[in-house]
């Protein structure tokens, strides 16, 4: 791996998409592999009910950093890869943290997901677990799963801009010839998001044209143009959970994972 074209890359991304960014053939640790050993459901592991959650919708968590969950991890951690926790269970001193997830499925659908956290007396992640335990396999690559990754918005562009910045130029022709440096004949999947401040259709038309903007961007790095498909989701799939309407800067703070761009590479990898 070019690990310069990585840094490059990386300073586009938050520590949760870091997690999300490499490619799985770089990807796979020794400590992820720990991680998903463990999230295993254990016995005598209680979960809360569903209508306790502040988060009753969940998250569709970034499936790359669910996978770099391991023993030893810190809440900080854990809070930049997953998001705060889905149920309010105190501020000092807690024990387990819980979420719902919406994981997806071989067959192109979701499966909703109870998933915990439970932390040692140094506030370091000790095991994770699952209520259902068919969750806990789909953490496990397919052959044929396409390499995903996450860029942040807040860093390819400018605030309500679908015009990329020059940081987001950069980051984005670094990861452009990246792919065209792994893959054969790379087919890539763009697909923008937004945070949910705004109206439905201001938020689908922005994704929409942040995932063109980012397309067209990766074409003029020599990845053919045809092999190369861009979408827009708005707000509809948010991987992190915000209390509040108003568009304080707090607010915006917090919601900073759900502005992304997501981008899935398939093909023969060289």
């Amino acid at each position: 791996m070019d690990h310069s074209i990585y840094r490059g890359i990386a300073r586009a991304l938050g520590i949760a998409g870091l997690a999300a960014l490499g490619l799985q053939g770089c990807a796979s640790t020794a400590g992820q592999q720990d991680g998903a050993a463990e999230s295993a459901a254990g016995e005598g592991v209680a979960f809360p009910e569903l209508d306790r959650a502040w988060v009753e919708e969940g998250a569709y968590v970034n499936m790359e950093n669910l996978r770099k969950m391991q023993v030893g991890v810190s809440k900080n951690q854990i809070y930049d890869l997953l998001g705060r926790p889905h149920f309010k269970e105190g501020l000092f001193g807690v024990r387990q943290w819980n979420y719902i997830f919406h994981l997806p499925t071989e067959e192109g659908g979701y499966i909703t997901c109870q998933y915990q956290v439970r932390f040692d007396d140094d506030m370091l992640s000790e095991s994770m677990h699952w209520r259902e335990p068919q969750c806990a396999d789909l953490l496990n690559p397919r052959p044929d799963e396409p390499t995903r990754m996450t860029l942040e918005a807040d860093t390819l562009f400018d605030f309500d801009s679908a015009e990329l910045s020059p940081k987001g130029q950069k980051v984005v022709a670094d990861l452009g010839r990246r792919i065209r440096g792994e893959f054969v004949a790379p087919a890539v999947l763009v697909v923008g998001h937004t945070d949910r401040l705004g109206s439905d259709a201001y938020n689908q038309t922005l994704s929409e044209q942040r995932a063109e903007t980012v397309r067209t961007a990766l074409a003029n790095q020599g990845i053919p143009n045809e092999t190369i498909n861009s979408s827009g989701a708005g707000e509809r799939y948010p991987v992190t959970q915000c209390e509040g309407a108003r568009a304080t800067p707090e607010l915006k703070e917090c919601l900073r994972p759900n502005r992304r761009v997501s981008i899935e590479v398939s093909g023969e990898k060289r």
